[in-house]
């Protein structure tokens, strides 16, 4: 029985320069493609290379069918599983990856390290670190940094401790080359087999084992010390199944590299596209800088300060709209399903731009404009609940969306109290849909002081401003 097809861009021909001619072009414009897909077929379209198909769909209506309504109807796709060309090759089987009743399993004993109550125990961690960094040399007035660069080590550092009770500032500079290899390796087609030798494929098998030899060793630590420290990867190790049976070192390797990658990629690119958006916005900034001048009258913020920063939380939010951090999800039908009056067979791969929806004129208008009014108490109440995504939603929602909420804040406000980031005159400004939506030429910025530092130590630190808004 013949199944009708949505419509869609004309189908890629089987021959190899066809499908290599539309990569390259594919790669190029990633975001425009989809969202110009969704504008000339409508909210479900269908993509066919050579033998292979994927519906795209970009309703919040449709998007709600897939992950809430007949979540149970789908499972990961080929983009997270397959071991050769997957996320799997880098996360094994950890929870971004895995289906059905492990999945449940590994949920259901990963979920007490993101309960309220121990997230809040994080803040003290976080603000930490963030000073930590302000008083490094490299952060000075007048220095020029990759801020990109510079988020990505600050929210490893803090994931690993808050999560792990591990330092890996020793080897921040091997797993942000390891990052890289990721993002390279998942975000871009590659038609070659896994077993070439190819340089890509061969950083990727370098950041496999950079990963495994830092996450093993913080395993053995753990396991040789017996100790529980009551983080997550202590749940993990003392952890028994129905069996009686602890969680194997491979199975704790494949949820700490989750953890680990997962928590801090995401709060690092909205982070830097935070800052770059501030600094194309001076009047959203200053009204920033007022909200964390006002309520933290110099000292360095607390969990209990972020209910007083409601503004911060605002522009995070609309960040994460503009630039959504994961700005894709893809999911594969393990039977028949119906969306939106077209029929997805089982083994139908379905995919949807997060960030074609977060621009979408209908949910927000003017989406172009950066705007955290969208995000107030009265006009939140309005946007659509699937249309804004940067989480994903239903039962497989983000299982740290909260701790990286509170992060993001509580490091904007640690960093904002203190300083302006001003764009480099000659800094390329373009998102680059990999892995998560990141900035392809990098993010450099110089500082420009706002306040200066009184106190001996981080905990009696106060700041005196230096010049008025």
């Amino acid at each position: 029985m013949s199944i009708q097809l949505p419509p869609g861009p004309p189908p890629i021909s089987g021959n190899i320069i066809s499908q290599l001619t539309f990569m390259r072009e594919f790669q190029k414009d990633t975001l425009g493609m989809f969202t110009t897909w969704a504008r000339d077929h409508g909210d479900i379209q269908y993509m066919q290379m050579g033998k292979y198909g994927q519906y795209a769909i970009s309703h919040p209506d449709h998007l709600h069918e897939l992950l809430v309504k007949q979540a149970a109807k789908f499972h990961k796709s080929a983009d997270y599983k397959d071991k050769h060309k997957g996320l799997a090759r880098f996360l094994g089987n950890g929870l971004v990856v895995s289906d059905g009743e492990f999945w449940k399993r590994q949920r259901r004993l990963a979920q007490p390290a993101f309960h309220a109550q121990r997230i809040g125990g994080y803040a003290e961690t976080i603000v930490d670190y963030s000073s930590a960094m302000l008083n490094e040399a490299g952060w000075r007035a007048g220095a020029a940094l990759d801020v990109d660069q510079e988020m990505m080590r600050l929210t490893m550092l803090i994931v690993a401790r808050v999560l792990f009770n591990a330092d890996v500032s020793d080897d921040s500079e091997r797993v942000g080359q390891a990052m890289h290899a990721i993002q390279e390796s998942t975000g871009e087609f590659d038609l070659l087999p896994h077993w070439l030798p190819t340089p890509k494929h061969i950083r990727s098998a370098r950041a496999v084992r950079v990963l495994d030899e830092i996450v093993y060793r913080i395993i053995a630590e753990r396991r040789e010390s017996g100790e529980d420290r009551g983080d997550l990867l202590s749940m993990m190790l003392m952890a028994r199944d129905e069996d009686g049976n602890h969680m194997s070192d491979e199975q704790a390797r494949d949820e700490a590299v989750t953890a680990f990658l997962a928590g801090h990629e995401t709060t690092s690119n909205t982070l830097t596209w935070t800052w770059y958006l501030l600094s194309q916005h001076p009047e959203i900034e200053a009204r920033l800088h007022d909200e964390i001048d006002t309520a933290l009258q110099g000292h360095p913020p607390t969990l209990a300060d972020l209910e007083r920063l409601p503004y911060t939380d605002m522009v995070i939010k609309e960040a994460m709209r503009v630039y959504p951090p994961v700005w894709s999800i893809s999911r594969v039908a393990i039977e028949d399903v119906q969306i939106g009056g077209y029929t997805i067979p089982k083994g139908g791969v379905v995919a949807s731009s997060i960030y074609t929806l977060h621009h979408d004129e209908r949910w927000y208008p003017d989406p172009e404009r950066f705007d955290p009014e969208r995000f107030n108490a009265e006009n939140e109440k309005a946007i659509h609940k699937y249309a804004y995504l940067p989480f994903g939603g239903g039962p497989r929602v983000c299982i740290g969306n909260s701790f990286a909420m509170m992060e993001a804040r509580l490091i904007l406000a640690t960093i904002a109290q203190r300083y302006r980031l001003r764009l480099e005159p000659t800094q390329r400004v373009e998102p680059h849909a990999l892995l998560t939506l990141k900035p392809k030429y990098g993010m450099r910025m110089r500082l420009e002081e706002r306040f200066e530092v009184r106190g001996s130590s981080k905990n009696s630190s106060e700041y005196r401003i230096l010049s008025a808004e």
